[in-house]
């Protein structure tokens, strides 16, 4: 006998898509590998229609050549990708801003994934912080529990203004002079999800 499917709400189904869409991301930024290339393309059909498109063509690089391209631009020597690097308060040390960073995690009990388990502030984190985030909210709105929901929509906005907002654009610059075809097109996609800087913060930005 088939189980019944299960009916979520539009609201419900837009988190979830957000969810898989900050989970796509954050593996465009990790380093590559056949997992990752294989959860790429069973997130392509759960995710809004550019970054589809943009996984298909993800999905399609032949690993090797991933491979080289990510160590050309994102490794040693190359273009930062955690905010730390950033900051406009790096005179005062990494440690408030990790610390807090931490906090976010610790309070929702999530444990980021080895490589780069170590690295709180790398992009490839805090994307798939956000993608948890948005996992949670879509759960505890198809749960009716509207304090969970709003618990983990407001640590959703907070996490996203004042830890990921603050440096996409000037990661994205540095990202330009790499003249990286494949990682100007990724963040080109992360920064019109984040929204430009002008923005004021709510909770339509970086929910599809």
């Amino acid at each position: 006998m088939r189980a019944a499917a299960v009916k979520l709400s539009a609201d419900a189904k837009s988190w979830l898509e957000s969810a898989s869409a900050w989970r796509f991301l954050s593996l465009c930024f990790r380093l590559p590998s056949r997992a990752g290339r294989a959860e790429i393309k069973s997130l392509s059909p759960r995710l809004p229609k550019p970054l589809r498109v943009l996984a298909e063509d993800v999905a399609a690089v032949p690993l090797k050549q991933w491979e080289a391209e990510f160590h050309r631009v994102l490794g040693a020597g190359g273009v930062p990708a955690c905010a730390s690097s950033y900051d406009d308060n790096a005179l005062a040390g990494r440690g408030p801003m990790l610390a807090d960073i931490r906090g976010f995690y610790e309070a929702f009990a999530y444990q980021p994934e080895p490589p780069p388990a170590e690295v709180p502030d790398h992009i490839a984190v805090q994307l798939d912080f956000l993608a948890y985030l948005a996992m949670k909210v879509a759960f505890a709105r198809h749960e009716g529990d509207s304090e969970k929901e709003e618990t983990a929509r407001t640590a959703y906005e907070r996490f996203l203004e004042q830890h990921v907002h603050t440096w996409v654009e000037r990661f994205q610059t540095r990202l330009a002079g790499s003249s990286s075809v494949f990682y100007s097109c990724v963040v080109e996609c992360l920064c019109q999800r984040v929204g430009p800087a002008s923005a004021s913060p709510c909770g339509a930005r970086g929910h599809a």
